[in-house]
């Protein structure tokens, strides 16, 4: 099969794209129009293709160009490309073209990280092309616990750890403890106090609030953001923000008040049991906790995420697991020097890389 036989349209029409998408066998929020719009915002060069074979619709890819400071442009494509049909041709086609739109911008590497759990005939062309599991620990949610909304109530309650459930329990009878839920930005100011608070507590470094502010304000807009708020004694303590994509609630950002002092007020685990009863209202299908997973075989081990790891794990349902992320190497000698680089510095900060 040749690069002629399959076409790259750019959809511009938000609708049809996000019909083309949701039309896929998985698919997450990263793939949106609205998520496309933002990205759009803070890197002009992003862009987005469906691709056909003559009038047969055969997936999608999301791409954007990023730069870093010793190595130069690189090409990434999160969530993406995905492909229906699983022929190893089509693959060929659709990595040709990530290939040719990386040299045409003079990058060193381009990234894929398609959500497969499983995929031999692309595990194959990996192999051939010589492209490499990524140096970094998993991000972008490539490894979430989903939660399955097809259970009833009663199951999903059988599923959680003993603690948790009497958690809920506990916080459910409480009379200081109430949860809201907002789908405007009313609560924007609340969300970002304690997101600033979160950062500064845990260490880490995020894009800025106000550029995360704009993202959710993109999502208030086409009606696909949700604030679950926790109070106590009506003052709010905890927030979880939930964005809604096809059969997916995906638990997107979290941030609490750090100087809440009162330790028996573990308003999480109600945050959590308030988001599965408002998905299961909204009629979604899984709820994806998106991210902070530790891999299989380092629940036991010293891991950046293990608290939260294990906290989510305690909630119930199961750990999924996608393809590691691939690169291939455009100008091998320098993505060669970048693969050093970023393995040594993902592991000296306590992650795996082979996840």
């Amino acid at each position: 099969m040749t690069m002629k036989d399959l076409r790259f349209v750019d959809i511009e029409n938000d609708a049809q794209w996000d019909t083309l998408v949701l039309s896929l066998p998985n698919y997450s929020f990263l793939l949106s129009s609205f998520r496309f719009k933002y990205a759009k915002e803070i890197n002009e060069r992003t862009f987005r293709f469906a691709v056909y074979n003559g009038e047969s619709f055969l997936g999608v890819m999301c791409g954007s160009f990023g730069k870093t400071k010793l190595f130069g442009k690189y090409l990434e494509f999160k969530h993406s490309p995905m492909l229906i049909s699983d022929e190893r041709e089509n693959w060929e086609v659709v990595l040709e073209k990530c290939k040719s739109i990386a040299e045409e911008k003079n990058c060193f590497m381009y990234r894929i990280s398609p959500l497969y759990v499983a995929n031999d005939a692309l595990e194959s062309l990996y192999r051939d092309l010589g492209m490499k599991k990524s140096p970094i620990q998993d991000i972008d949610a490539m490894i979430s616990q989903y939660i399955d909304l097809n259970k009833t109530e009663e199951e999903l309650r059988h599923d959680m750890s003993d603690s948790t459930r009497n958690n809920i329990n506990k916080l459910t009878k409480n009379p200081d403890i109430s949860v809201k839920v907002f789908k405007d930005n009313s609560q924007f100011d609340v969300f970002a106090d304690f997101h600033n608070q979160t950062m500064a507590k845990k260490g880490y470094v995020d894009r800025s609030t106000k550029s995360l502010m704009r993202e959710l304000q993109l999502q208030v807009d086409v009606g696909n953001c949700y604030m679950v708020v926790g109070y106590f004694q009506n003052k709010p303590i905890s927030i979880w923000q939930a964005t809604v994509f096809g059969k997916y609630m995906h638990i997107y950002q979290a941030g609490s008040d750090t100087l809440f002092r009162d330790k028996n007020v573990r308003i999480t685990y109600l945050l959590y049991w308030e988001c599965v009863k408002l998905a299961k209202e909204l009629g979604c299908k899984v709820l994806d906790l998106f991210g902070g997973m530790v891999p299989e075989g380092y629940d036991d081990k010293k891991h950046p995420w293990g608290g939260v790891s294990a906290f989510k794990r305690s909630l119930g349902g199961r750990r999924v697991t996608y393809m590691h992320s691939r690169d291939f190497a455009v100008k091998k000698i320098m993505y060669n020097l970048y693969y050093v680089y970023s393995y040594i510095r993902t592991v000296l900060k306590g992650y795996p890389v082979n996840w």
